[in-house]
Parts: C-alpha cells; structure tokens; sequence
C-alpha cells in the first residue's frame, strides 16, 4: 500500500462547508469522517464529494513557517480512515491570514480532518499530524480500519424542519453519468466548438491563465451578443448538471468584492432556448486563487439541468432521468450552452473548466 505523504490539521465543521452540502449527517455513508483539501493543491479541482483513504505517520511534520512538531503520536500507522471532501482549506483567508496561511498554502499537501475522522487516528490535543494519503472510491474499506472510539465527540444536532438533501456524491450517481469537458487546458474538447456571436475574444497567447495553468476563455460578450459552447443534439443524455470556472477578481471580504460577469446562462435546442440563470444570483461551489497567496479568485459554479426548466435553485439530482428537456426541447433536442448579458451592456468575462458532469 502507497500512499502519499501530507500533513493535517482538524476542524469540527459539519455544516456550511465551502462545497455547500449543508449540514452533514452521521448516519450518510462515511458520515462525519470528513474533511477539507487546500485551494492551492493541484488535487483541489473537482474535488467536491471525492474520497481519500488517509493514515497517521509517526513522524515529525512543519508548517509553513517552517515550525516543526514531534508527531511520532499515533494510534496504529498500519490503519486508515476513508474521509470526504465537503470543504476548502483557503490559503488566502482574511479572517484568519496567519493560521490559514500556516497550514494551507502548498509547502506540503494538506487536509483538514473532522475531529471525528482526526481522532480514530490520534488524540484531538495534538491538533496536527503527519500523513499518508491516497484517492479511493468512496465505497472502499481499508484493509485495517482505524478504531472507532467508544465514546466519540459530540457533534452538532441536525436542522430541524429542514428535509434531508438529495446527494450527487459519487457512490449516489447513476452508473450511466459520465463528465464530459467541453473547454479545458486551453483548447475546446470532445467536439464541442465556438459557436459565439458579437464577441470580441482575446486571443490565447493574451488571456487569463486559468485554474489549471493554461489559457482561458476570455472575451467581451456585447450587449446582443452570446458565447456559445456547441455541441450535438442529444449532448445531455445521462448528464446531471453544467459546470463552469468564472474569474471574478479580488474577492475582497467574504467575496463582497467578487466582479461577476453579469451574464445569463442557459441551453440552446432545435425549438429554441430554456429558462435563463443569472450566474450572480447562483451559489457558486468551489474556490480557488489565481495563485499561490494570490487574493484574486476564479470562482466555479455547478448547475442541475433541472433548473433550466424550472426547478427550484436549492435541487440536486444524481439521477440523469430526472432532467427530461426544457423550453419544449427534449433532452435530445438540446446541442448548445450559451452566456449571454443580463441587462443591455457588454460583459467582460474569462471561463475556464467548462465541462458536463
């Protein structure tokens, strides 16, 4: 068994998680053996619902201040814990510079752990540990897991009143859903091609790097016009939802000064358009900075299908059939995903990560 060295820290989070899962329960498989991954890891992308068998390594671990720490404080190194990633570790932070710059910024893989996953492991008064690491699937068990304690940390109680939400994780999904990259590491995929109108588009050698190192997208969208991602008809069979990376600058506090391009997405089919979404009025899901220490963002948004016909902002779906088509188009109808301006005035935008999950 190999798996990559890393260190950790623990969080009691179980609610309000940067992947905007809501409130986690114990009784979920893995339940609350969660955790969180840095914005600057190269692993971070997509990374939204995936597992990742993790170990204690006796050792001793640092920080990113070059402080060192004597870990050598396991419970067993030949056991392991399968946790999932339901939240970020920002490297660039406000409301915490130090600390999250500490733990968080690249100058080794790191995890956030629940307390609950961190102390099947090690005792919580540690607070970090060393690691070893790997991605699994989330239906795997460890050969030798680590002990459960009988008497675990209390967690916060569930909402009440609120109705349990429907899981696109990925051991939920139906087996017939597969992601499809429409435009990623600086070039068009899987046949998908620029159909835009009225747009004035940056050339590549001039655009935004994107989220991962190779040009993105950038162009002015004029106040009539759209940028169009065009694919075939029948594209959104056994799909669940649209994807996309916005950069929207410094995000400033809590994202209050996050420039979203006011735009409008929606599908395109023989019989015409569906229902249109104003991307600012949309939760996005993940995070990430230009850079490392960078405080200018790319922020990346996840849509259901369901909703361009209708559907209420807050629904999930892990089941393709639940999408039937929209604006009168069937699902096979349905070749093309356009963004277009909300209101009368040009946009500029950069995309990057465009891609059908």
């Amino acid at each position: 068994l190999h798996l990559c060295c890393a260190k950790c820290n623990l969080t009691g989070v179980l609610s309000a998680g940067g992947c905007n899962y809501g409130y986690i329960y114990q009784d979920e498989h893995l339940g609350w053996d969660v955790g969180a991954l840095s914005d600057v890891s190269n692993e971070y992308v997509d990374s939204c619902g995936l597992c990742y068998e993790v170990a204690c390594e006796n050792d001793w671990t640092s920080s990113f201040y070059n402080e060192t720490f004597d870990r050598r404080v396991c419970y067993d190194s030949s056991a392991s814990v399968v946790i999932r990633i339901v939240d970020t570790c920002p490297c660039t932070y406000p409301a915490n510079w130090w600390n999250n710059k500490r733990w968080c910024c690249g100058d080794k893989d790191h995890f956030d752990l629940s307390m609950w996953a961190f102390e099947k492991l090690a005792e919580l008064r540690y607070g970090i540990i060393a690691l070893r690491y790997r991605q699994v699937p989330c239906w795997y068990t460890p050969p030798k897991q680590a002990r459960k304690l009988d008497h675990p940390s209390p967690g916060n109680s569930p909402p009440s009143g609120v109705p349990r939400p429907t899981r696109d994780w990925p051991e939920y999904r139906s087996s017939a859903v597969s992601q499809r990259s429409i435009y990623d590491q600086g070039s068009w995929q899987n046949g998908f091609y620029d159909s835009s109108w009225n747009t004035w588009p940056v050339a590549s050698k001039d655009a935004r790097t994107g989220i991962t190192n190779k040009p993105s997208l950038c162009t002015t969208v004029r106040q009539n016009g759209g940028l169009a991602f065009h694919g075939w008809n029948g594209v959104f069979q056994n799909q669940l939802a649209i994807e996309f990376w916005v950069y929207v600058g410094v995000a400033g506090w809590e994202g209050k000064s996050a420039k979203i391009p006011d735009v409008a997405v929606t599908l395109m089919g023989n019989k015409g358009g569906c229902k249109q979404l104003r991307v600012m009025d949309m939760k996005p899901i993940m995070f990430k900075p230009a850079c490392t220490f960078c405080a200018d963002y790319w922020w990346g948004w996840k849509v259901y299908l369901p909703l361009f016909d209708g559907a209420d902002k807050s629904t999930v779906i892990n089941d393709p059939s639940a999408f039937r088509g929209c604006g009168g188009n069937s699902v096979w109808d349905l070749h093309s995903i356009n963004f277009q301006p909300t209101y009368n005035t040009d946009q500029y935008m950069c995309i990057d990560h465009v891609m059908l999950a």
